[in-house]
């Protein structure tokens, strides 16, 4: 009787532990690596931006705010927008456009009219971009947010 009590304890002993060990081996579906998969459409419709920063070295600050206005193909038509460079303002400015986004999320700007270049990244699905201006002697960043009305 007890090396059958004995072998029974074994056996279940046994098959639990294999159950707690192989329950740790399952990988759900939202562990594994997303694979990325952007494209311009990624991007489209209104986008609320707010970037701020320095135009050259230790000198003017620079604020901005704009609603743009992407159409999924890489044109951005900047509907309004006010600039704040070294205490100047001015209102009421619009812009065109281009950007391009790689199947890794990430995107260029390039703003015809202020010469700017920004890099980005693409998160949420194309609901936020966050920016940095790539050009010689700025250090200026900010954030485009997809607007619903």
């Amino acid at each position: 009787m007890f090396l059958k009590n004995r072998v029974l304890t074994t056996v279940f002993s046994t098959i639990f532990a294999l159950g707690f060990v192989s329950t740790g081996t399952f990988v759900k579906a939202e562990d594994a690596p997303r694979k990325l998969s952007c494209t311009n459409k990624t991007l489209q419709g209104d986008y609320a931006s707010q970037v701020s920063g320095f135009q050259n070295p230790g000198a003017t600050p620079f604020n901005l705010l704009f609603l743009d206005r992407f159409d999924g193909n890489g044109n951005i038509q900047g509907i309004k927008g006010a600039t704040s460079t070294g205490g100047e303002v001015a209102q009421d400015l619009s812009d065109t456009s281009t950007y391009q986004v790689n199947s890794d999320c990430t995107v260029t700007l390039s703003f015809q009219n202020q010469k700017f270049k920004y890099f980005g990244v693409i998160v949420n699905n194309g609901k936020k971009v966050l920016i940095l201006e790539t050009d010689s002697g700025t250090n200026i960043s900010g954030v485009l947010e997809k607007v619903n009305y």
